[in-house]
């Protein structure tokens, strides 16, 4: 702890962090984070992005990494496509209690190479539908896109995925938060380390997201790095965050290099996706390569969970995602549908 302290009050010192200019005005007032965030979820993103740290792991967009081009597989018919995710995959009591010990677990040969190349297919669809070419974007996202796409719908509200996540949290019911499009362009710099309790305005810690990357990723592409350890939350807790600068971003990387914590970082196989609790402390590296990094990310949550009191800024559009639902109360909204219940 003493290591950890001292990070924490160097971390205060430095002066030399890019100020923030992608927060709305209406937030850059103060530097308070306990009010409503007044722009919309992508604008939050491209805010969220811009805290992360990229000192120690500069971008040269003239030297991109280019990547052998990978072979299509051959995509399933809708009904193929349900059957594979309405069959439960076996997870194996050791897994949930490693789950449960180090808040997160990857696991390979959750999805075939056709119905990921379906649904990045889907969802490029969808994405540029809503949004034009842009090169100077780095970082794409859009959620809710369940709504919009029968096929997405299949992977959301699915019976495989929704059983693993109620298994994983060690809870008999669950309900969808929402899903996201999380694509990072040929140059996109890091994430940023956090974790994903801090922002989540859901009164509850059994929560947690499938990140399902949609090709081969390799460590130049920037994968999730994945810290282990489910009390490690509480170091991170206490460093100030800064809305207008990556101090707290630098600040976490130090503290886990200080303390030796043991990251993941390794490349994902097509097929392996990884499931992170809420309490998991993680980022993602840049992506060196000349293609776009696209993964796709789906939350649940404990059926009967509450909306926090007070939810700040750091929680984004919140209510897009459980419309109607006020402060305090039980989230079910009909964004929010239950995908495995025991008890069916």
């Amino acid at each position: 702890m003493a290591n950890y302290q001292k990070i924490n009050v160097e971390a205060k010192s430095l002066s030399n962090f890019k100020a923030n200019s992608d927060i709305p005005a209406a937030n850059a007032q103060t530097d308070r984070i306990d009010e409503t965030w007044s722009g919309t979820n992508e604008q939050w993103w491209n805010w969220y992005t811009s805290l992360a740290d990229n000192s120690k792991e500069p971008l040269n967009q003239e030297t991109l990494i280019p990547l052998n081009e990978q072979v299509a597989p051959q995509l399933p018919s809708i009904k193929e496509l349900q059957q594979e995710l309405a069959e439960p995959y076996p997870i194996s009591e050791e897994q949930i209690q490693q789950f449960q010990t180090d808040s997160y677990i990857r696991i390979k040969n959750i999805l075939s190479p056709g119905s990921l190349s379906l649904l990045r297919q889907e969802l490029k669809q969808l994405f540029y539908r809503h949004h034009k070419l842009d090169p100077n974007r780095k970082f794409s996202s859009m959620e809710l896109m369940w709504q919009e796409s029968d096929t997405v719908k299949e992977f959301v509200l699915s019976k495989r995925l929704g059983k693993l996540a109620a298994n994983l949290l060690q809870v008999s019911s669950v309900r969808v938060y929402h899903d996201d499009f999380l694509c990072k362009e040929p140059g996109c710099g890091r994430t940023p380390w956090h974790y994903d309790g801090f922002h989540y305005p859901i009164a509850s810690n059994n929560i947690g997201t499938f990140w399902i990357p949609l090709q081969l990723t390799p460590k130049a592409m920037g994968p999730l790095e994945l810290a282990k350890g489910m009390e490690l939350h509480k170091l991170v807790k206490e460093i100030p965050f800064d809305k207008f600068s990556q101090s707290h971003d630098h600040a976490i990387r130090e503290m886990l290099q200080a303390l030796d914590i043991q990251v993941d970082s390794e490349p994902f196989l097509l097929g392996e996706v990884s499931f992170q609790h809420c309490l998991n402390v993680h980022g993602a590296g840049a992506n060196h390569t000349n293609e776009q990094r696209i993964a796709f990310g789906i939350s649940y949550f404990e059926n009967g969970s509450r909306v926090i009191s007070s939810p700040t800024l750091i929680s984004g559009d919140w209510q897009k995602f459980m419309p109607g639902i006020q402060p305090s109360e039980i989230i079910s909204s009909p964004y929010n549908p239950i995908v495995y219940d025991l008890v069916d």
